[in-house]
């Protein structure tokens, strides 16, 4: 039987079927269709590409502590039976609940660190491409169709951020969510449960993708697996969000800074939406919402406005990303996108579909070319690859940096194990010890912790590692720690201090 024929025309006497048993695998692939191969072929580069850039980012002294040198300094801590993120000055697990860490671990055992997290990363991106095609066979497209609207989705410009925006939890979320989706249209239940668990385990926010995936089950019929579904999800994100996170931090959410212009915590945003919606509203409609809106929609040719119910996945992220009081949170280059661009991509696959099943075979075969080409207009328009426009725009390290080899030598000079205070340009080089603080802490707080949270004595730092060219707001303070005596200059060069402590 041949994998890639569609439902209506399966069964178990398929004369195609081989006549002596084989191994399930390799009776897939040798019976896979052409466009599966040219699918994964696309994959494979799509990894290739991506995995030299974000190691090269890496490498190039590119990343910073917010977020690389948080998630890299987690990771190590867990792995080792400890949990306060030095760089962040939380919990691991009162900054977001993410045990998926723990699948790590080992990894971090190894001596595994930001490229491998990076390289992890765009690997499980890209094979969201895979439950993107077999969704589109489940609902009966061909195999060409199908692995067109899966080379779309490796050619949204978004995906390509993601990668570029370096290891973030929620973002190795969005295969799982894919995969979830596919279970469900196939009413593989315990499969379906695998995927929800390990994707609901890498960040709180995806429950609510989660809960909304549950109604839409239990809608289409299934009440009992979604309705359980949501449910359950419900009570894990509740219990994280208002209860475990916020007991870690002594009784404040992390992320509530970024919402005071409406009302700060969940309540608040309630109380605001009651006695001030248009305070609500002027923010959902505002210009960048919608330019939000417009980014993830255009390169998916608006077919996922075809599948309204669909889209409904990701409407609880897309409304968490346009209330913040930053502008970061709407935009297609970060992380923050990646729910209702999860939700995007499925809504794609059953927008086609619709066309499919309303306007007969020449819809099923000219969607998907049209999706395919909004696709490339958007790789081309607005992507960071290596053939988008947005390439050579700051995306990326320039090909010659004449300070490369003393950063190197500035990271070198540390002894491993000591506690350290760097530049954010040089965090995510140092994480793999207890301590590592974001220069100009702990000597001024900055981005530490929540409101109240205590602050740590200088005295802990045995070294200093600072970068003046991206410290102009603290020359002074750099000039006064270096002037009383305390550290000793190790290395001077090329705007590359390294010193350690000798007394104090």
């Amino acid at each position: 039987m041949r994998v890639d024929a569609p439902a209506s025309q399966r069964g178990p006497h398929d004369a195609s079927a081989p006549s002596i048993p084989t191994a399930g695998w390799a009776r897939r692939v040798r019976d896979a269709h052409p466009a599966a191969f040219v699918l994964g072929a696309a994959v494979v580069v799509w990894i290739a590409t991506f995995a030299f850039l974000v190691v090269r980012r890496h490498d190039r002294f590119w990343d910073v502590d917010f977020d690389m040198g948080i998630h890299d300094q987690a990771l190590w801590l867990l792995a080792r039976g400890r949990g306060f993120v030095t760089v962040r000055g939380l919990q691991a697990f009162g900054h977001h609940a993410t045990p998926g860490y723990f699948l790590l671990a080992p990894a971090s055992w190894l001596g595994a660190g930001p490229n491998f997290l990076n390289v992890v990363q765009v690997t499980v991106l890209a094979l969201g491409a895979v439950p993107v095609y077999l969704i589109a066979r489940a609902r009966d497209l061909a195999p060409w169709a199908s692995a067109a609207l899966g080379t779309a989705f490796l050619l949204h410009p978004a995906l390509q951020f993601f990668g570029w925006d370096l290891f973030h939890p929620e973002l190795i979320a969005i295969t799982p969510l894919l995969c979830a989706y596919l279970c469900a249209t196939r009413k593989s239940w315990r499969w379906f449960a695998v995927w929800v668990v390990l994707a609901m385990a890498w960040k709180e926010d995806v429950a609510l993708a989660v809960i909304v995936l549950g109604m839409i089950i239990a809608w289409r019929g299934d009440r009992r697996v979604g309705l359980t579904t949501a449910g359950l999800a419900l009570v894990w994100f509740v219990a994280v969000t208002f209860v475990v996170m916020p007991a870690i931090n002594g009784g404040v959410l992390q992320s509530e800074g970024i919402y005071t212009g409406v009302g700060g915590s969940a309540g608040g945003i309630a109380e605001t939406a009651l006695s001030d919606p248009g305070r609500i509203t002027a923010r959902v409609f505002a210009s960048e919402s919608g330019d939000f809106a417009w980014r993830l929609l255009v390169p998916f040719g608006f077919t996922p406005l075809l599948a309204p119910v669909v889209l409904l996945i990701g409407v609880p992220q897309f409304l968490i990303d346009v209330l913040s009081d930053v502008p970061w949170t709407r935009m297609i280059t970060f992380h923050y996108a990646a729910l209702p661009f999860t939700a995007l991509a499925i809504g794609t696959v059953e927008g086609v579909a619709f066309l499919g099943r309303r306007l007969g075979r020449p819809a099923r075969i000219a969607a998907p070319l049209v999706v395919l080409a909004c696709a490339l207009f958007g790789t081309l328009a607005w992507g960071p690859s290596p053939v988008g426009a947005e390439y050579g725009n700051g995306w990326w390290p320039p090909p010659e940096d004449t300070r490369l080899a003393t950063k190197r030598a500035a990271i070198k000079a540390v002894p491993e194990g000591a506690s350290v205070s760097a530049s954010y340009t040089l965090v995510p080089h140092l994480t793999h010890r207890a301590e590592i603080y974001s220069f100009p802490n702990p000597w001024q707080p900055a981005n530490w912790g929540v409101p109240g949270s205590p602050t740590r004595s200088p005295k802990r730092v045995g070294w200093i590692v600072i970068d003046r060219q991206v410290q102009e707001r603290e020359q002074e303070l750099i000039d006064r720690i270096l002037a009383n005596g305390n550290f000793k200059v190790v290395l001077d060069r090329d705007d590359l201090i390294v010193a350690r402590r000798v007394r104090g």
